[in-house]
């Protein structure tokens, strides 16, 4: 007697780019990284590199797999779950610096222009390699 069951559901769906977007955003951090030591800028203009692609890969990653995981088990609430997502990472993102620019203590230790700079560089290349990954036929 033999039964066929259904394979169990894919908890995460692959992302075409995924891995691409996440390696690129470690490439920029490590860039910025580089950048700020080479240039001679300081302990905290490195700091606010690393903390900022930090941010990028952790913010990133998490909307990826929170969407991509409500996706999976329920499509027709992925759109409000990807928005508030979206919501919550913004209002997270602007805690974030507001505590930087706002506390000397932590203003002493992270630089905010090398943070915000490596945000924004890290958040277009991660944009970038899901836009050519998504382009290419599902390439990884």
């Amino acid at each position: 007697m033999t039964t066929t069951e259904d394979p169990l559901p894919m908890v995460l769906p692959s992302v075409p780019g995924q891995r691409s977007a996440l390696l690129l955003t470690l490439l920029v951090g490590g860039g910025g990284v580089a950048l700020a030591a080479l240039t001679g800028q300081g302990e905290r203009q490195v700091v606010g590199a690393l903390v900022g692609a930090g941010v990028v890969g952790a913010f990133f990653l998490f909307g990826t797999l929170t969407t991509g995981f409500v996706a999976a088990h329920a499509p027709r609430a992925s759109l409000m779950v990807a928005v508030l997502t979206y919501t919550l990472q913004v209002v997270l993102l602007a805690l974030l610096l507001t505590a930087v620019t706002g506390s000397p203590a932590v203003r002493d230790a992270v630089d905010g222009q090398w943070l915000g700079g490596t945000v924004l560089v890290g958040a277009l290349a991660w944009t970038g390699a899901l836009v050519a990954g998504a382009t290419r036929g599902g390439a990884r």
